[in-house]
């Protein structure tokens, strides 16, 4: 196990993410506007997209920059290596 590097967590500890945020980290991830969003693959084959939670609508800046605020702390959001989403540190390389 390892923790969380924005709320100390507990999470399982990845050789390929060692700074991913926690699931609920992720949850409560916003745009930079403020906006609470969810994050997804966009098929079975990869890609990445961000929906605003009120309304459905694609959050096109996370969409197209990955950049999410999580408790107001500006976070990377993008595909996973091997599908899925991973939530990281500004800065720390993609998968």
């Amino acid at each position: 196990m390892d923790t969380c590097p924005h709320d100390g967590t507990p999470r399982p500890w990845s050789p390929r993410y060692p700074r991913a945020l926690c699931g609920g980290c992720v949850n409560r991830a916003t745009d930079l506007a403020g906006r609470r969003i969810t994050m997804g693959n966009t098929s079975l084959s990869g890609g990445f997209r961000a929906v605003h939670l009120a309304d459905g609508t694609e959050c096109e800046q996370v969409t197209a920059d990955g950049m999410v605020l999580i408790d107001d702390v500006r976070y990377q959001a993008g595909e996973a290596h091997m599908g899925g989403i991973v939530v990281q540190p500004e800065g720390d390389p993609p998968g």
